[in-house]
């Protein structure tokens, strides 16, 4: 595969995890070019309480039907993926996912979607888990606290529209607004939502048989006190805030978002001003409101879930962000081998409204933390070579 395949925002989104556990992954031969592309940076740290966050790695979608979630996303433009993760693995990364009564979790499929051109970063972590797993359905409106949805930036709305409305996606809407200030929201195979977004500068579609999707430029995070999250996400570097004064908007764009009421938010677009400067839109709902709480622990929830986020240096990320009271819902976990050549961990903070902030970065290998006394031996197993 050419270098020029990925652009420079996809090699920084995928670098630090495929950096660290590349010696337990088996990835496509196709991707070998991109294995030698991808380092930990050097990060000049700004301050004490700088943790060094420089991208977003990706966000993790749980599926009942990986096959036919992985075809929807193709259809998308995700056409490459890191594939050959470990189906099981070791206590202390079911307990980094908040499994604690787990001895091990189990994967039927697994695979980081990657998509080729894309103007930023936009890895999606796809996984069907087997055991355990929780097939509660996702959040219905796209107005729950919590992680709600992920956006895609089009050059051409309408057109890709008309071309996955054929294809027999679900959209909650006709699309709103004027051209290249477009929106609609659709539904992916397990119903989580999906913002299509038009470009200000409006690429029309050269063929009918492609969607004209660019890039991810933020997910959707809902809150219950923004100026509280933005605090909260400053700790990890989110530090360009734009604040979204209170609107209400008409009763066209409310039908857009789901609504047969008016709706009202507030809300601010948080950014890093560094690495892949990637944001997140943060939006307190006025009207109406959803009081109920983002999925709990353990993170096998079906729909949108986890947040990873890459820093050099795990431990010391974690011990910053414990000193202005982050809470953590488990300790680092080597990842992801399971064996003691792990140069990397995992970790989950706990955003205010219960979303989950998976910290990845480097770590100084040590010997594989032992199972529990009640648990048989540990067992490390690989999907069944694609030959």
């Amino acid at each position: 595969m050419p270098k020029s395949f990925f652009s420079p925002a996809q090699v920084v989104a995928a670098s630090l995890t495929i950096a660290f556990s590349l010696s337990s992954w088996q990835v496509k031969s196709e991707d070998y070019e991109l294995q030698a592309t991808v380092q930990t940076p050097e990060i000049a740290f700004e301050s004490g309480t700088d943790i060094g966050l420089w991208a977003r790695f990706h966000f993790a979608i749980h599926t009942e039907d990986f096959n036919s979630t992985r075809e929807f996303y193709r259809r998308l433009g995700f056409t490459q993926g890191i594939t050959g993760f470990p189906l099981t693995n070791t206590h202390a990364m079911a307990r980094a996912l908040g499994m604690f009564d787990l001895c091990q979790y189990e994967l039927e499929k697994g695979e980081v979607l990657l998509f080729p051109g894309a103007e930023n970063t936009t890895g999606i972590d796809l996984l069907q888990w087997r055991v355990p797993f929780n097939p509660e359905p996702p959040y219905g409106k796209p107005n729950h606290l919590g992680m709600a949805y992920a956006t895609l930036m089009t050059g051409d709305l309408m057109s890709d529209y008309a071309l996955l409305k054929s294809q027999g996606v679900a959209f909650i809407s006709e699309p709103y607004g004027a051209p290249g200030n477009r929106f609609v929201f659709m539904r992916d195979s397990d119903g989580i939502y999906l913002k299509l977004e038009e470009s200000p500068i409006l690429r029309p579609a050269q063929n009918s048989e492609q969607t004209q999707i660019m890039g991810m430029p933020y997910i959707g995070i809902n809150v219950s006190d923004v100026e509280a999250s933005v605090a909260f996400y400053r700790r990890f570097g989110y530090t360009n805030v734009r604040w979204i004064n209170e609107q209400t908007l008409t009763a066209e764009e409310s039908a857009a978002w789901g609504f047969d009421e008016p709706v009202t938010y507030r809300g601010a677009d948080v950014a890093l001003d560094r690495g892949d400067r990637h944001r997140l839109r943060l939006l307190q709902w006025i009207a109406p409101f959803d009081p109920e709480p983002a999925y709990p622990p353990p993170i096998n929830h079906k729909g949108i879930n986890r947040l990873a986020l890459t820093v050099p240096d795990v431990e010391r990320a974690v011990t910053i962000l414990k000193s202005q009271d982050v809470p953590f819902l488990s300790d680092v976990a080597p990842c992801c081998s399971g064996t003691d050549t792990d140069t990397g961990g995992i970790v989950h903070a706990v955003d205010p409204d219960g979303v989950f902030l998976e910290l990845v970065g480097d770590l100084t290998p040590r010997p594989v933390p032992p199972q529990p006394a009640q648990c048989p031996p540990l067992e490390i197993r690989y999907p069944a070579a694609v030959h």
